[in-house]
């Protein structure tokens, strides 16, 4: 090889392993670059894993503070319920035992007066006998003599009430049914004459009516998916639906809500039987009422005229 031939040949391999060593680094940097890339991207789905698990933890720490919050609002609402249903107990029975208490001093009075006005009868005619013979008086096999406890206290006391207007032999209930209507409408502000249509209407006052769909007592309540709407019911109430002061009381909590949130009776006769969205459903479609609602709100204007008479609780 000449000597020419022999330096282009040194000079052109010089080149090549310029271009070689270029490519290596070309090389090296690449995979420098693509290893952080790598550990940039791992460090930013770490990152977003970690962002993702707290963010889904404060929602949970936040639901359950809400639920407790709100379970804590539910038995406060629930107690002064009970309260408050105590307190009108007590009053019912007060005006119970003052009616009573004003019947047995009628009695004692009539009593009394009766040998009185025979003592007076037997002096103004001793003057004209030579002997008065004794009067013995005996107690009626009947009578209560005011000691121990009065045989005829709870039938009194039901009188009473019966007369006051608390109860009603005109309402086709028993009256254990009719003091839990009467308390739980106070108790959660339903019109009474209200709950007496919807009774009325759904079941004929029959506490063993059962509806297609499952439906029981007297004010038919629907169980829901696996008895999801019992189950709320009585959370609400703390009374079981299916039993009879349970049924009443979960139709009147019912009512009354309905009532508060729509204050109108064809309204909350709706979405007692529709559900509320259903009922909303229809109103958006202009269909402002429906054959049941029309009949418990004509059912609740002739209950309005029996028993409104009374207006204690």
């Amino acid at each position: 090889m000449s000597q020419r031939k022999a330096k282009e040949y040194r000079r052109a391999m010089e080149q090549y392993n310029g271009v070689a060593e270029d490519v290596d680094d070309l090389k090296r940097r690449v995979g420098a670059l693509e290893a952080r890339h790598y550990r940039e991207d791992r460090d930013k789905a770490v990152d977003m894993i970690q962002r993702r698990a707290a963010a889904k933890k404060w929602e949970e720490t936040v639901k359950a503070r809400t639920m407790k919050k709100a379970e804590h609002e539910r038995k406060a609402r629930a107690e002064e319920r009970r309260r408050r249903i105590a307190r009108r107990r007590l009053i019912t029975l007060a005006l119970g035992a003052l009616a009573v208490v004003m019947l047995l001093a009628s009695v004692i009075m009539t009593i009394t007066a009766k040998p009185a006005a025979e003592a007076a009868e037997a002096e103004i005619t001793g003057a004209a006998v030579t002997s008065t013979p004794v009067a013995l008086v005996t107690a009626e096999p009947d009578m209560w003599d005011g000691e121990g406890e009065d045989p005829l206290e709870a039938e009194k006391i039901e009188e009473a009430l019966l007369a006051s207007g608390y109860f009603s032999v005109a309402v086709p209930m028993c009256y254990e049914y009719q003091d839990y209507m009467r308390t739980y409408c106070a108790a959660y502000e339903c019109p009474y004459p209200l709950a007496l249509a919807v009774a009325e209407v759904e079941s004929h006052f029959d506490m063993g009516a059962v509806g297609a769909a499952g439906e029981v007592g007297i004010m038919q309540l629907n169980p829901g998916p696996e008895n999801t709407y019992w189950i709320n019911l009585e959370a609400e109430t703390e009374l079981d639906p299916t039993t009879p002061s349970g049924n009443i009381a979960a139709g009147c909590y019912l009512l009354g809500m309905y009532m508060q949130e729509y204050g109108d009776a064809n309204k909350a006769a709706m979405a007692y039987n529709m559900g509320v969205s259903g009922a909303e459903n229809a109103w958006a479609e202009g269909i402002t009422s429906t054959d049941y609602s029309t009949a418990v709100v004509e059912a609740m204007e002739r209950w309005e005229v029996t028993v409104n008479a009374w207006n204690g609780i």
